[in-house]
């Protein structure tokens, strides 16, 4: 049975900063894609760095939207740029493997900071008081994206893979 145990250390040794590498990057591509999203009137969209899409309207209007929108994905570009700056760093230098488990998981725990009001409130979070007191709309004029879910989820897994990798015992040379 030790030999499963110390089979699965080794793979969380070997895989720990490949996988944090890619999920640091994964949270810079979620935050360019849509994090509110709408199916009524217009169908707006808009991403986490507040580029607004919205099919058959002006160019005036859609720069009216992009300066009113409040950008909660720069967070996460810059946290995910972090993560796969020090994920690369711990990949190749060993000796910086033990901060780098603490500085990934303290910006994964701020990427899903960032995320989730986004998530429980789209349009809050996404666009100001300006546009929303002028919608004054009692339903919801946006849903969550799949940018800001796929933030949660990567968040979530990041968290996973760095409470594996503070709890997997140093040695060998993986």
């Amino acid at each position: 049975m030790s030999d499963g145990a110390d089979g699965a250390r080794a793979s969380v040794r070997k895989f720990t900063w490949p996988i944090a590498l890619v999920t640091g990057l994964l949270l810079v591509a979620f935050s360019l894609v849509p994090w509110g999203v709408s199916d009524q009137g217009v169908q707006p969209s808009i991403t986490g760095l507040g580029r607004v899409s919205v099919p058959g309207a002006g160019p005036e209007d859609v720069a009216f939207l992009e300066e009113h929108t409040l950008r909660p994905g720069l967070v996460t570009v810059v946290l995910g740029a972090v993560i796969a700056v020090v994920a690369a760093l711990a990949w190749w230098r060993p000796r910086l493997r033990r901060p780098a488990v603490v500085i990934v998981g303290l910006a994964a725990v701020g990427a899903l900071i960032a995320a989730i009001p986004t998530l429980a409130d789209p349009a809050g979070h996404l666009l100001d008081d300006q546009v929303n007191s002028a919608l004054n709309s009692d339903s919801s004029l946006l849903g969550a994206g799949y940018g800001v879910i796929g933030v949660i989820v990567v968040g979530i897994v990041l968290i996973g893979l760095v409470v594996a990798a503070a709890l997997t015992p140093a040695g060998g040379s993986s």
